[in-house]
């Protein structure tokens, strides 16, 4: 059973539209970019699409349980380097599964990340990752996708590698892999 958030007292219909868009890329397995002034709602929105089962089920339908949306706060990691970002989106990963209550992906999934977390080494962590995606998207057949809000606070500190690993774990995952960037102006600005 899902925990209870504020997100999910929301109606079905609830911002509809940008919704539909974000859901159009995900199930393409595109990654997309959520832009607004600040104070506008684009963190509502993540929300929704992680806590709301209801919204899950209208824009997705029966299908809603194969898409697993992952809230990953990037205030939290401004100023990390990127091997703490990487621990931090297989953590958020992780917890996500937990309150889904997707069992014994959960379980499969915190054993990888215990096991890569154990050689305290970078690459060893993002292989893990990896093998936790693969794993979501071949054996469980799940999309995951990441939603990164308030991703303008790491802009700053974002490298080439960063979309480098996010590149390389869509490889891995094939089409069942996608990121919604949540900024206050395009990243290409």
């Amino acid at each position: 059973m899902e925990r209870k958030h504020f997100a999910s007292l929301y109606p079905a219909d609830t911002r509809s539209e940008e919704i539909a868009k974000i859901i159009k890329y995900a199930k393409a397995g595109n990654s997309s970019q959520l832009v607004g002034l600040p104070g506008v709602g684009k963190s509502n929105i993540l929300e929704l699409l992680v806590y709301n089962k209801q919204v899950r089920l209208k824009h997705l339908g029966e299908h809603q349980e194969k898409f697993h949306f992952v809230l990953i706060n990037f205030s939290e990691v401004r100023n990390r380097p990127i091997g703490d970002v990487m621990k931090f989106i297989f953590i958020e990963l992780v917890e996500s599964l937990e309150e889904r209550a997707y069992d014994d992906a959960h379980e499969k999934v915190s054993e990888i990340f215990k096991d890569s977390l154990a050689y305290n080494d970078e690459l060893v962590l993002f292989s893990g990752l990896k093998k936790a995606m693969e794993f979501l998207a071949q054996q469980k057949e799940i999309s995951t996708i990441l939603l990164f809000d308030r991703f303008e606070s790491y802009v700053p500190f974002v490298t080439h590698e960063f979309f480098s690993y996010l590149r390389i774990l869509r490889n891995r995952a094939k089409y069942k892999f996608s990121a919604v960037f949540c900024l206050n102006r395009p990243l290409e600005d």
